[in-house]
């Protein structure tokens, strides 16, 4: 790890500077408090967690995790190829390929490190951070990738250091938390001066096929993967006919919409925002230049 982007690690309980213990290179110490952070298989373990949200990373942890053994989509992730998901990372953020040289960029809820393969690529310092342990897969992606790292890390407590990040991105990841509102602010603390942050969440209006399912089918948080992994695809192939048949959107693989049903059904909570509140969220944080993009993203910059 380079020693500039191990300088971004804090401690998530007292914000301290942390350090490998002496002669322990597997630990992690905090300078301030003492606490002792794990480092294990390469990655640096300081997830702060509640019991809600170690169900919510059990649930994404198997999702990444069977989509690396192919349950799922393999090389598409929600339907967009890796050229397509760049495209989607720097439209959101308005930024061009270019404006991303020597910057410090932070993937919020980077799942199986998808896009942070594809952001290392440039010439940046890229971290991933998830609660799951689907940071062994985004990890194994990067490992080879002297300008990236990944955390096992809560977005409530982030150990990172404040004000550290030009661009910060967090897609579909605030929505699965207990708190969205409080979980914006803790990202917005990473965000420099005239940096930008971009989020993505549910929307309250408009809803997709997938959340009116969701609202059918009640249980799916409960039901054993065994049975809702099958119970997905049973849901994604009419779904995904019907679809075709009516030409109503990209044709998506019977993969992919299964995949976007699990990622619904599957999360004991789910949260809906509608464009006004997401747009107080970054209003309250200080951010102006507000865009947004579908529904509903939005991306600010953080006031100077």
């Amino acid at each position: 790890m380079k020693a500039e982007i191990a300088s971004l690690i804090r401690c998530p309980r007292c914000g301290g500077r942390v350090v490998p213990e002496a002669d322990r290179d597997e630990r992690l110490r905090c300078k301030t408090c003492d606490e002792i952070y794990p480092v294990v298989a390469g990655i640096p373990r300081m997830a702060i967690s509640t019991a809600t949200s170690r169900k919510v990373a059990a649930s994404f942890g198997f999702q990444w995790l069977a989509r690396a053994r192919t349950y799922f989509e393999r090389a598409t992730l929600y339907g967009l190829s890796p050229d397509a998901e760049r495209r989607n990372f720097l439209a959101g953020l308005e930024i061009d390929a270019a404006d991303l040289q020597e910057k410090i960029v932070l993937d919020a809820g980077c799942g199986d490190g998808f896009l942070l393969t594809l952001v290392s690529q440039y010439p940046v310092t890229v971290v991933g951070i998830d609660i799951s342990t689907s940071v062994d897969l985004a990890y194994e992606r990067t490992r080879r990738q002297a300008n990236a790292m990944v955390l096992q890390a809560d977005i409530f407590a982030p150990p990172l250091a404040p004000e550290a990040f030009d661009y910060v991105w967090c897609e579909g990841v605030l929505v699965h938390t207990e708190d969205p509102r409080k979980g914006f602010g803790s990202l917005s603390r990473l965000v420099k001066p005239g940096g930008r942050l971009y989020v993505w969440v549910y929307p309250s209006e408009r809803l997709s096929i997938y959340q009116r399912i969701r609202d059918i089918v009640r249980i799916g948080h409960r039901l054993p993967h065994a049975v809702l992994v099958p119970l997905c695809y049973a849901l994604a192939l009419p779904l995904t006919v019907l679809r075709r048949l009516r030409h109503t959107g990209p044709a998506e693989s019977v993969r992919t919409v299964a995949f976007a049903m699990f990622d619904n059904l599957s999360p004991i909570v789910q949260t809906r925002h509608s464009v006004a509140e997401v747009r107080s969220w970054f209003e309250e944080h200080g951010f102006t230049a507000l865009k947004q993009t579908g529904h509903v993203g939005m991306c600010g910059t953080k006031v100077k």
